[in-house]
């Protein structure tokens, strides 16, 4: 499978270069542009699945090339995070009316640089291994209760395919068997959506990704002995 490709933009190499190694431990392709129109260029001949794109630029700032980027019927789905100085308020709201996606603060702080990215490429910064999972679930959010399946789990979190409105950074009450374990409850965080017609892992059921909250010490080595186990089997070599 082709792996997603990130672009970041800025025309300070400082930035460029601390932006790309935050990236570093993602299974992902990153460009670079030290421009807005070299942006438009790359977006157009690399279709990139994500981009970083800081406002304050000389010659096309950022938040006019992602109002070209948002005009563009052929780059409009692109995913545009924007990074806007702490304070700069009016800075702030021009990129929003440019129509991007998310804004994060500069100075860049690393785990909101990488939440932000794992919102619409859920590969940014997959440092535990994911193992394939076949169980029941069942969560209950806003006072409801609804039913689906763990399809995959790692140290942090699991994918709950199941069809319902959720939105990222909601919060959820999760119950979840795993072979031969206990029951595992846990709270967790939605931390990425995949639903509709233009999913992000059409692999995948339709569901969403979520981070474990306050998992406790037993749940987390239940989990722990699954990951081992489904590693083991997955590793060239070893036995059945």
């Amino acid at each position: 499978m082709k792996a997603s490709s990130i672009l970041i933009v800025d025309d300070e190499r400082f930035f460029l270069d601390l932006q790309r190694n935050f990236l570093k431990g993602s299974p992902v392709a990153v460009l670079t542009a030290s421009s807005g129109e070299e942006a438009l260029r790359l977006a157009r001949d690399r279709r990139p699945d994500l981009i970083y794109l800081d406002c304050r630029m000389a010659g096309m700032d950022g938040a006019a090339c992602c109002a070209l980027l948002k005009g563009d019927r052929e780059l409009r789905t692109i995913p545009v995070v924007m990074l806007v100085q702490e304070g700069k308020e009016r800075d702030r709201q021009r990129c929003l009316d440019a129509g991007c996606d998310t804004i994060i603060a500069k100075p860049i702080d690393r785990r909101q640089f990488l939440e932000a990215g794992r919102r619409f490429v859920p590969d940014v910064e997959r440092r535990h291994r994911r193992i394939p999972c076949s169980s029941l679930a069942v969560f209950r959010m806003g006072g409801a209760s609804f039913h689906g399946s763990i399809e995959d789990i790692s140290l942090c979190g699991v994918y709950v395919g199941a069809r319902c409105d959720v939105g990222i950074e909601d919060r959820i009450r999760l119950g979840f068997f795993l072979p031969g374990g206990d029951l595992i409850e846990t709270d967790a965080r939605v931390a990425w959506i995949n639903q509709g017609h233009r999913r992000i892992k059409p692999a995948l059921p339709e569901g969403f990704g979520v981070e474990f909250v306050g998992i406790t010490a037993e749940a987390t080595d239940q989990v722990k002995r699954f990951i081992a186990a489904g590693t083991q089997r997955q590793e060239p070599g070893t036995s059945p």
